[in-house]
């Protein structure tokens, strides 16, 4: 995921404006693709690769500060 949300973040570095939000919804179709065939599995799996709700928001807070701060 860290390596798709990379490759966004260079591709809207060069993307023209009007195509900029198509962009976006692409690859958050494939990322979501990826949690449901890929990630949700393997933590059914393995429930020791789960995190619990206190973590994901630490990491979503992180995440979307440093987005804000490259802005």
């Amino acid at each position: 995921m860290a390596a798709l949300n990379e490759a966004v973040r260079e591709a809207l570095a060069c993307c023209p404006t009007e195509n900029a939000q198509e962009l976006k919804l692409v690859f958050g179709q494939v990322m979501a693709e990826v949690v449901e065939k890929l990630i949700n599995p393997a933590v059914l799996a393995f429930p020791e690769l789960g995190v619990d709700e206190a973590a994901w928001t630490h990491i979503a807070t992180t995440k979307a500060l440093g987005r804000s701060n490259r802005a």
